[in-house]
C-alpha cells in the first residue's frame, strides 16, 4: 500500500526521552540477547521471539506517560534510590478488603491513615488458557485498575502487584504447560508487567521462586536478570521482588550482584518462621543468629518482612544450628504447631494446624493478634491479660518495624484483627484451615480505632506513633544493617542500627516475665523516642512481651 502513514506529533521531551530510551537499550542489548538465546536455545524460533520481544518494548514505552519517564530517569541516575527509601507496605485482597477495585479506590484514605506509602494487592488474577494473566471478574476490570492506579499516585501511594513466574497455563505456540524455559511465555510475562507499569503499577511480585535443582538454578538467574535488564530499559523506575523459602544468605543471591543486580526486593520466608518460634519458645538465639548473618551479607537485595502474610507459617528453620540446642526437627515442629495453636497447657495463642498436602508437613495459620494472645484473653474476659496481649502485639510490630528492609502489614494486623472462624459454615472453605487468617475485613472493628479506650485503637495508635518515629529518623532506611548485642538472657533480644549521626538500639522481651537487658553502652545519653525521656544504655529494664527505641544522636 502507498498509503501516507499516520503522522505522530513528538515533543521535544518525547524526543528526549527516546534518545534516553535507545542508549539503555544500546547499554543492555547484547547482554540480553546472549541470555536470551543461550536459554532458549531449543527452540527453532529464538531469534523471532526475541526480535518481536524488543519491537514490543518499544512501543510500551512510547505509551508511558512523561510524568512517568521522567520518574523514571530520575531513578535511572540514582540507581540505590529504593535502598535509602523508608517504605511501609500493607497488603491487601482486594475482594475481601473492600469487594472490589472500584471499592478499594475509596478505601485511599484509610491506607494512608495507616501510613502505609505501598499497597500490595494479593489474589488480583488469575491465569488464563493464552500465558496471559487477566483480573478476577468479580473484583474488577483493567479500567478499574487503571482507575486505581492513577488514585494510588495522586495520594502518593506505590501499587504492588504479583505476576508470578509459576503460572501453570497453556503456551500459546505448543499447547504445552507454561514453563520457566518457554519464550513465548517469557515474552507474555514481560510485556504484561511493562503494560501494567504503564498503568501505573510501581512494584511487582514474581510471587514464591521456584525451587530449582542446583543444576538448573541458573535458569531462573537467566530469566531474573532479562527481567531485571529489560524493566531497566523501558521502565527503570519499577522495583522487582521475589519470595523464597531459602534462608536469607541463599535468598541474597536472587538479588545478582552489583555488575548483574536481579531482583530489586526479595522476601525469605524463614524471618517469619524465626520469628514464632521465638514467640513460641522465649529463646532469641536462632532470631539473632539470623540478624547477625543477614548483616554480614555483602550487597543484597532489600529484604521485605513480614509477621504474617496470607500464607502459613510452615517452620523451614535452621535445624542444623538448633540441634546444638539438642532440639530435632520432628518433635520440635510438633511443640511450635501445638503451643500456637494454643493445644500446648495454658498456651495463650490461639491459631489451627493446616497440613499441607504435598509435604504432609503440618503448619500453623492464625492472625497475629490472635497468636499473640488477644482472642484468648477476651473471650475469657481477662482485661490484664488483654492488655499483655496488645503489648506483645506492638512489640511485634516494633521489631518488624525496626529491621533493616521493608516491613509489610497484612490488612487488619494494624486493628488486631482477630481470627475468622466463619470458614467453618462454608462447604467449600470447610475443610482449609488457611482460611482461619484470610477472612473478610471488619470494617465495623476497624471504625473502633478512633476510641484509645478499645483494642483497635490502642493497637492503632500505637502503630501510628512506632510509624511516624520510624519516618522520622534516617537511621531505619532498609540500606543500614542490623547486628544483635549480648543482654544475658535468653528471652531479650537487643539489635543496634547505626549511621554516621544515629545510633538506635531496640530491646524486646519475648517472655511473660519483666527482664533486664544488661548491655553497657558508654557512648552518651540516649532518648527514648516512645516516651522521650533521656536515660543510660545501660541495665534497662523492659516489661514482660514489651519493648524500648533507645536513640543516641552523635
Amino acid at each position: 500500500s502507498k498509503t501516507e502513514p499516520l503522522k505522530v506529533e513528538t515533543s521535544k521531551e518525547d524526543t528526549a526521552y527516546d534518545a534516553l530510551y535507545e542508549k539503555r537499550l544500546k547499554h543492555y542489548y547484547n547482554d540480553l540477547k546472549w541470555l536470551y538465546c543461550e536459554l532458549f536455545r531449543d527452540h527453532p524460533e529464538v531469534t523471532g521471539t526475541f526480535s518481536s520481544l524488543t519491537k514490543k518494548m518499544k512501543e510500551i514505552y512510547r505509551e508511558r506517560s512523561l510524568s512517568m519517564k521522567e520518574a523514571d530517569q530520575n531513578c535511572a541516575a540514582d540507581p540505590d534510590w529504593f535502598r535509602k527509601t523508608t517504605f511501609t507496605g500493607m497488603a491487601v485482597n482486594p475482594a475481601d478488603f473492600a469487594d472490589t477495585l472500584s471499592g478499594l479506590s475509596d478505601k485511599l484514605d484509610y491506607i494512608s491513615e495507616c501510613k502505609a506509602d505501598t499497597l500490595y494487592l494479593t489474589d488480583l488474577f488469575q491465569a488464563t488458557s493464552n500465558c496471559s494473566l487477566r483480573i478476577i471478574p468479580e473484583i474488577g476490570t483493567s479500567e478499574d485498575l487503571h482507575t486505581l492506579a492513577a488514585n494510588c499516585r495522586k495520594a502518593g501511594i506505590r501499587l504492588a502487584l504479583e505476576i508470578p513466574l509459576s503460572l501453570s497455563v497453556d503456551d500459546p505456540q505448543s499447547g504445552a504447560p507454561c514453563v520457566l524455559q518457554t519464550p513465548a511465555y517469557f515474552n507474555a510475562m514481560l510485556l504484561q508487567i511493562l503494560e501494567l507499569a504503564n498503568e501505573g503499577a510501581s512494584i511487582f511480585s514474581l510471587g514464591v521462586l521456584p525451587m530449582i535443582p542446583e543444576e538448573n538454578l541458573w535458569k531462573l538467574h537467566s530469566l531474573l536478570r532479562m527481567t531485571r535488564m529489560v524493566c531497566e530499559i523501558v521502565c527503570p523506575g519499577i522495583l522487582l521482588l521475589g519470595e523464597t523459602d531459602r534462608p536469607p544468605a541463599e535468598a541474597a543471591a536472587f538479588g545478582g550482584t552489583s555488575d548483574m543486580p536481579e531482583l530489586h526486593i526479595v522476601n525469605s520466608t524463614q524471618l517469619m518462621s524465626d520469628l514464632w518460634h521465638t514467640v513460641a519458645t522465649k529463646d532469641t538465639a536462632l532470631l539473632r543468629r539470623g540478624i547477625d548473618r543477614a548483616a554480614n551479607l555483602p550487597q543484597a537485595p532489600v529484604f521485605q518482612n513480614y509477621l504474617r502474610n496470607r500464607n502459613t507459617v510452615h517452620w523451614n528453620l535452621d535445624y542444623d544450628f538448633l540441634k546444638g540446642s539438642f532440639i530435632t526437627e520432628g518433635p520440635h515442629r510438633d511443640y511450635l504447631n501445638e503451643f500456637l495453636a494454643g493445644i500446648f497447657p495454658d498456651s495463650f495463642a490461639r491459631g489451627e494446624i493446616y497440613v499441607n498436602p504435598e509435604t504432609e508437613e503440618s503448619e500453623l495459620c492464625g492472625t497475629t493478634a490472635s497468636l499473640a494472645g488477644i482472642e484468648r484473653f477476651d473471650y475469657e474476659g481477662n482485661m490484664e491479660g488483654v492488655s499483655r496481649g496488645i503489648r506483645y502485639d506492638v512489640a511485634l510490630h516494633a521489631l518488624l518495624l525496626s529491621l533493616p528492609g521493608i516491613p509489610v502489614l497484612r490488612s487488619g494486623d494494624e486493628v488486631g484483627q482477630l481470627n475468622d472462624y466463619t470458614y467453618k459454615t462454608d462447604i467449600s472453605k470447610a475443610a482449609d484451615p488457611r482460611w482461619l487468617h484470610n477472612g473478610r475485613f471488619n470494617w465495623a472493628l476497624a471504625r473502633n480505632r478512633a476510641d484509645a479506650e478499645t483494642i483497635q485503637g490502642r493497637i492503632c495508635n500505637s502503630l501510628e506513633q512506632l510509624e511516624s518515629i520510624r519516618a522520622s529518623h534516617p537511621v531505619f532506611a532498609p540500606e543500614v544493617s542490623a547486628h544483635t548485642l549480648e543482654t544475658w538472657e535468653k528471652a531479650l533480644l537487643a539489635l543496634v542500627r547505626e549511621t554516621s549521626e544515629e545510633k538506635l538500639i531496640c530491646i524486646y522481651n519475648f517472655s511473660d516475665q519483666d527482664k533486664v537487658a544488661w548491655i553497657n553502652e558508654q557512648d552518651g545519653t540516649y532518648t527514648d523516642l516512645l516516651t522521650g525521656v533521656q536515660r543510660d544504655a545501660q541495665a534497662v529494664e523492659i516489661p514482660a512481651f514489651g519493648f524500648i527505641w533507645l536513640m543516641h544522636t552523635k
